[in-house]
């Protein structure tokens, strides 16, 4: 008896270890459906941005060189950017059209004493600002076409 006894034993401790696989899972309902949204949006953002261009200038393409006032014109301040940069509209204030090295640019004529006289031109994608409170937009024009 004693034989029979521990051959229930030993059965009833090894059917007790036995797992069930085919039932339910661990993981929370749902889980599936959304770490295969998640896959599915980061395959979709890999291939959209394989097809979007790049920002900035093709690195292929020579560097323009960035246009530089004379020595010695210390009455007039120029100021570059990035035209992708530029990503609102110019001031009101500046109205008139003026011809600036080969394109047209837009100027702003003080109408007081004191006032800044400016001119600004975009330029192989370069955004370019000419400022002088002792010379008129004239003089910035003619100033802006002998820029190297």
């Amino acid at each position: 008896m004693t034989s029979s006894a521990s051959r229930r034993w030993s059965t009833s401790a090894t059917s007790a270890a036995v797992i069930d696989i085919a039932g339910e899972s661990a993981l929370p309902a749902g889980y599936d459906r959304r770490r295969a949204l998640f896959l599915a949006g980061i395959l979709s953002l890999a291939v959209a941005s394989a097809f979007l261009g790049r920002d900035g200038p093709v690195e292929l393409a020579p560097p323009n060189p960035i246009l530089a006032l004379p020595v010695g014109l210390a009455d007039v301040v120029l100021f570059t950017f990035p035209d992708r940069l530029a990503n609102e509209a110019p001031p009101a204030y500046l109205r008139d059209v003026v011809p600036i090295r080969t394109t047209e640019g837009l100027a702003y004529v003080p109408v007081h004493g004191g006032d800044l006289a400016m001119v600004m031109w975009t330029e192989h994608g370069t955004v370019y600002w000419l400022f002088s409170k002792q010379r008129d937009v004239f003089d910035l024009v003619r100033i802006a076409n002998t820029l190297h």
